[in-house]
């Protein structure tokens, strides 16, 4: 399911900081992400495109934002390298993601979760690993939302307080 929104905002909440593709949006672990954290990427269409328990999900940033009821802050990433690349990929195979499970398969987008969406939009837009762990297409391992946050590929831009 893939559920798509416009997005007129240009910049994060009170910042001057532009909404870039590419851009991984980390929640912090609270109530809003069933104590485990959430990553969703910001595509060329400025939408964030995340897999969610309802399935692939296109937001824009207000119903992203939305999402997280009981507050925290979101952390706003961005790559070194790779950002459009990983941007498209995941604007083109967000429709893809089927159910909402954390399946070891990392070749496998119709069962997904956020984290392994996210590394798979790097991984097959350009076979680069985020997480440095020495994964490919073929393992069979969890990738967590922390695996994300941790990445030698990103820095840190802004944060968003809800």
């Amino acid at each position: 399911m893939s559920h798509s929104t416009t997005n007129s905002i240009k910049t994060y909440p009170q910042t001057n900081e532009l909404i870039t593709p590419g851009d991984i949006l980390y929640s912090s672990k609270g109530w809003s992400t069933f104590l485990v954290g959430h990553v969703g990427i910001v595509g060329p269409d400025l939408s964030i495109h995340h897999s969610h328990p309802s399935g692939g999900y296109s937001d824009s940033l207000p119903g992203y934002l939305s999402r997280h009821k009981f507050g925290g802050d979101i952390i706003v990433f961005r790559p070194k390298i790779g950002a459009s690349q990983a941007a498209e990929w995941a604007v083109k195979n967000i429709g893809a993601v089927n159910k909402y499970i954390f399946h070891l398969h990392l070749d496998n987008i119709a069962l997904n979760y956020c984290s392994k969406f996210i590394w798979q939009a790097f991984w097959f837009s350009q076979s680069v690993d985020i997480t440095s762990r020495n994964l490919s297409h073929r393992s069979k391992n969890w990738v967590y939302p922390m695996n994300i946050k941790s990445s030698w590929n990103l820095e840190v831009v802004t944060t968003i307080n809800l």
